[in-house]
């Protein structure tokens, strides 16, 4: 198995579980992939990846029940605090009517997109394909006002532009996710869930695949200077590490085309840490238009926790990763005071750590979630399909 993220590990489990002799290879210092904990900013653990499990029904309870952890839930687009025209953020009840509106309106918009598509105009005009989510909402009469703020809400959430997301294979991604609305974070961090997880697995640390000969008999896998030999190979890793890969044969053309057809865009977190909390102590989540656009508190549900983070995306996560660390933060900075209200002195005497994690400079990730541009929805289904009974593929 390639990979010790969540899908690689979910794979070891189980083929170890039913008897199965399996070998868990990973390229990084540690397991978790995009899911990795930290220790050091705060008093208590921050995830600096994957953060939320989505859904009151989703399986991962289920782990963090028998592991014996604990979830604290979290409300965020119920509890949204917006900000309009660099003013101090409100909750969203709070908001002007016709600002409400549009945010309600979009999620409303947004949550029906699978019983109104494609749009009647499409229809009339005889689009019956597929097309971005900017056009959709465009179609639907929503203005450019509207679609930057879609774009903060929904495109971000997929790690995206909102001109870069297919419709069909949001639609499909809706249609088959049953876990349920509701969010929560582990209290203990994802980490402390895989190290449990992960128990009695054979997986080797430091070992980055480089090439996969494969033929009907098996396979051979050379990792640094070592070669392992198997009947079977599960490759977990993100697309653009799985473009890097060298197979001998090449993967089918239709592999190919799949692999390629995903786009990655770059995912990056400013976490601060202050002596207490400057903000409301109901908030969860806040955003507004500008560059650092969302942010959430990892602390709630804890006792005066201090903690903000700043989760940046695609082209705004670019301009981020571009800075260096120092100048990032103190970036953020400037945009949060903005949002509380505050002076930036303020914030500067309170700041005790800050943090900048930027997952597109991780050569082993390369980026945050991977996405299906317009019109390229068919290739996601072939992606997960084997290469005959040898070579099979998990994860995105």
């Amino acid at each position: 198995i390639i990979g010790a993220g969540a899908a690689g590990l979910a794979a070891g489990r189980m083929l170890h579980d039913a008897g199965h002799d399996i070998l868990i290879l990973e390229a990084r210092d540690r397991i978790g992939g995009r899911a990795w904990t930290d220790h050091t900013v705060a008093d208590f653990p921050i995830d600096l990846g994957a953060e939320f499990i989505h859904g009151e029904h989703a399986a991962t309870h289920q782990l963090v029940k028998d592991a014996g952890l604990h979830t604290i839930p979290v409300v965020r687009m119920d509890n949204l605090w917006w900000s309009e025209d660099g003013q101090p953020a409100v909750h969203r009840d709070k908001l002007a009517a016709p600002v409400r509106e549009i945010i309600d309106g979009l999620l409303r918009e947004y949550d029906a997109m699978p019983y109104s598509f494609p749009p009647l105009y499409a229809r009339e005009k005889g689009l019956w394909g597929d097309m971005s989510l900017g056009y959709y909402l465009r179609l639907q009469g929503w203005g450019d006002d509207a679609l930057k703020m879609a774009d903060v809400l929904l495109a971000q959430t997929c790690c995206a532009r909102i001109d870069g997301l297919s419709c069909q294979d949001l639609i499909r991604e809706m249609q088959v996710d049953h876990a349920g609305s509701e969010e929560f974070r582990i209290e203990e961090g994802y980490s402390a869930l895989f190290e449990w997880y992960s128990r009695d697995l054979s997986i080797r640390l430091n070992t980055p695949v480089r090439r996969i000969r494969w033929t009907t008999d098996g396979v051979i896998v050379t990792a640094k200077d070592e070669v392992f030999l198997a009947e079977h190979c599960i490759i977990t890793v993100p697309v653009p590490v799985l473009r890097r890969l060298r197979f001998d044969p090449p993967l089918s053309q239709e592999k190919r085309r799949a692999i390629n057809a995903f786009d990655t865009d770059s995912a990056t977190k400013l976490i601060y840490r202050f002596h207490e909390s400057l903000w409301d102590e109901s908030l969860t989540f806040m955003a507004h238009t500008g560059v650092a656009a969302r942010w959430w508190t990892p602390g709630y549900g804890r006792d005066n926790s201090g903690v903000i983070a700043c989760y940046i995306t695609a082209g705004r996560a670019r301009g981020i990763d571009d800075m260096t660390a120092g100048d990032a933060l103190e970036f953020g900075l400037k945009d949060l005071g903005k949002l509380l209200g505050l002076r930036p002195g303020r914030l500067k005497r309170d700041l005790v750590a800050g943090k900048r994690v930027s997952w597109f400079q991780d050569p082993y990730a390369q980026g945050g979630y991977a996405h299906i541009p317009p019109n390229a929805f068919y290739e996601r289904p072939t992606l997960a399909q084997p290469e005959g009974d040898v070579l099979f593929f998990a994860g995105e």
